[in-house]
């Protein structure tokens, strides 16, 4: 996993409280300013770094319903899919992205994680020692209690974070996850052409390699981001692929949403293959369904529970009497509701609501 030659070493020094706010607040303005994904994700870490100076770092999205990555892009650094997401999601490791979202604090390294022995990490023995790396400083980043991304930065041995650092870290999640979530949902890409008209499947070995595929998963494997007629070889494959066989492995089933490269959204769910040599994962593409998305663009938008089920109610079409009823709630509490709703999502009516918010993003599967 050693580091590109691309960077020179990087000065490794405290946290200055004033570098500190000037980064905050920028990485607030950035993450308003209606920037692609992986623009984003590369000013981001430019910023993150003038405070938390690191050699290299791996950037990931998240599904926020499933906590299974969506995306990876590393930088100053080889690929390693994967062998990262079987970490990830089969190895009971350290700092694992899921657990540090549900943490009080959404950062660590991984020498606060093990005690002052990263050995004690499968990820640090296979991963990281190996290629000459030390510290490790891991973020999951949430906002309004859900992950959007994540990230691991490192430095080369023998320089290490300190927990100032992983403090700054937390304090810098909330900005980065906000700008993440306004980018997988915002459409900066025109819709070309039609999607396929069946699901794919696609069978993994029990080393993730591919070893057979149908017609329609080679297109949806392009949605994905996989080159138009490149060979199906294992270090191409979208990151996503590895990381829900991977949790597939661990659950014996996982599905994740992924936002694909025309601005459609995919569904992939992958189940382990009973019978026959050696543990397979089957993994089935197709295009998302409205009811697959609804929760995912309602935590788009911050919607607390109720919000969230009262806005899948205006999508079914039901009035405020009904809305009411269903929900045991009075009309009352119903319009108040719509209100916070209407304000959090930038509209004004139920009309607008449904047909700029949310059908935007179904429309191209119905």
């Amino acid at each position: 996993m050693g580091f590109w030659p691309v960077r020179a070493a990087c000065q490794h020094g405290g946290v200055r409280e004033t570098a500190r706010s000037r980064v905050l607040e920028r990485l607030v303005r950035l993450s308003g300013a209606g920037l692609d994904l992986a623009t984003f994700i590369d000013e981001a870490d430019a910023l993150v770094g003038r405070v938390i100076p690191h050699e290299g770092a791996c950037w990931h999205t998240l599904d926020p319903a499933t906590m299974i990555q969506t995306g990876s892009w590393t930088l100053n650094l080889p690929s390693h899919g994967a062998e990262a997401a079987e970490n990830e999601y089969l190895s009971d490791d350290f700092n694992r992205f899921a657990d540090l979202a549900r943490s009080a604090r959404h950062s660590a390294s991984l020498t606060e994680a093990t005690g002052g022995d990263p050995l004690r990490s499968d990820r640090f023995r296979r991963l990281m020692r190996p290629g000459g790396i030390r510290g490790e400083l891991r973020t999951t980043f949430v906002v309004d209690g859900a992950g959007w991304g994540s990230a691991a930065m490192f430095r080369a041995a023998p320089d290490d974070f300190t927990e100032r650092e992983s403090e700054a870290a937390h304090e810098l999640a909330a900005p980065v996850a906000r700008g993440i979530r306004a980018a997988l949902v915002r459409d900066h890409r025109g819709r070309s052409g039609a999607p396929p008209a069946a699901p794919g499947l696609l069978l993994l070995d029990d080393r993730q390699r591919v070893e057979s595929v149908t017609g329609p998963a080679l297109q949806w494997l392009a949605e994905l981001g996989h080159p138009a007629g490149e060979p199906l070889q294992q270090e191409c494959l979208p990151y996503a692929l590895f990381a829900v066989a991977a949790r597939a492995g661990q659950d014996s089933d996982a599905t994740v949403r992924v936002r694909g490269a025309s601005g459609r959204w995919v569904t992939a769910h992958a189940s382990v293959v009973t019978g026959g040599e050696g543990e397979r994962v089957a993994v089935i593409l197709q295009g998302a369904t409205a009811p697959a998305l609804a929760p995912l663009i309602a935590a788009a938008y911050g919607l607390t529970r109720r919000e969230r089920a009262v806005s899948e109610l205006v999508l079914q079409g039901q009035a405020t009497a009904d809305i009411a009823a269903s929900l045991l709630i009075s009309r009352h509490t119903v319009q108040e509701h719509l209100k916070s709703i209407f304000e959090k999502a930038g509209v004004r009516s139920r009309r607008e609501l449904v047909g700029k918010v949310f059908m935007r993003h179904y429309r191209p599967f119905l």
